[in-house]
């Protein structure tokens, strides 16, 4: 079986590649912006030209710039433009499977209010980046249907597993330090959805192994359960063997502060609620998705 991946220098990509070279039988094929001189390491110009001379069985399309706004075409020119180029060049690979990696800020941004979305829930993009993803799924189902491509598209929350590099990693950093962090005072009911690594892994390879389940659906990928803040930081406390002390502050002053312009942003970010209900594709796969606590204990604190 033939599975291409594009974006398999980024986190994702790459924690995937490496765990599909455990299995026999899968041949691999790279695509991302420049070719490389590992075997089936192609670049976009090779793939758009037909210069692979495979057959495709499945694309996963990961590869996704990762920043919220910008004051160029950047973001579109690499989410909706670049998802429609490798959609409309398919056929010449004979590909009919597609797996388009999203996010869950289709929904919106986090808040402290207290709300659950589902795969049903009405789209509100705040960021640029948003509005390019919520754009992008639009155009996969468009193309793929009048194509007679099946496709699947994946909403992911905060995604986080050992070797990430990104804004809840700059947060881990602060507990690997020891250094003091404030939280909300009491057990919050502001919970974060997760999805880990391992969670991602083992969907792709059900999808591999079982090509039917690629069937024009769209689900909310993420860990087996939603946690607070509060929940996910003293648990990775544990794991590190960090001395952090938490000072425990009301929620009233978290309100508060995301009322101020200046702080709005990020006090929003860390301390807001963002849950999204995974029902759907736990129903539809039977898979036994992993949870939030039991994914940060496989974290390393490097």
């Amino acid at each position: 079986m033939n599975i291409a991946i594009s974006g398999s220098s980024g986190f994702i990509g790459n924690n995937f590649k490496n765990f599909l070279n455990k299995y026999h039988g899968i041949n691999i094929i790279l695509i991302s912006r420049s070719s490389s001189l590992d075997n089936n390491s192609y670049s976009y110009d090779d793939f758009f030209a037909g210069n692979i001379d495979e057959k495709i069985d499945i694309f996963i399309h990961l590869a996704s710039p990762n920043y919220d706004y910008c004051k160029d075409d950047s973001l579109r020119n690499g989410i909706v433009v670049l998802t429609e180029n490798i959609l409309r060049n398919l056929e010449s690979y004979e590909c009919k499977k597609f797996i388009y990696f999203s996010s869950c800020k289709v929904y919106g941004e986090s808040s402290m209010d207290n709300v659950i979305f589902n795969e049903t829930s009405k789209l509100n993009p705040i960021s640029d980046y948003a509005k390019a993803k919520a754009d992008a799924e639009s155009m996969v189902s468009d193309i793929s249907l009048k194509n007679n491509i099946s496709f699947l598209i994946y909403r992911l929350p905060f995604v986080y597993g050992s070797g990430m590099k990104s804004n809840l990693k700059t947060l881990l950093n602060i507990i690997n330090q020891s250094i003091p962090f404030i939280l909300i005072k009491s057990q919050s009911s502001l919970k974060k959805s997760f999805v880990c690594i391992d969670n991602i892994n083992k969907t792709l390879i059900y999808n591999i192994e079982n090509p039917h389940s690629i069937d024009n659906s769209i689900f909310n990928l993420s860990d087996n359960s939603s946690v607070t803040l509060n929940d996910f930081l003293n648990e990775y406390k544990k794991v590190s063997n960090s001395k952090t002390i938490f000072l425990r502050f009301p929620i009233i002053f978290f309100i508060v502060l995301s009322k101020i312009p200046i702080l709005k942003n990020i006090i929003l970010k860390v301390y807001g609620g963002f849950d999204i209900d995974n029902s759907m594709i736990k129903k539809n796969t039977h898979l036994s998705l992993i949870s939030t606590i039991e994914g940060i204990q496989c974290l390393d604190n490097k």
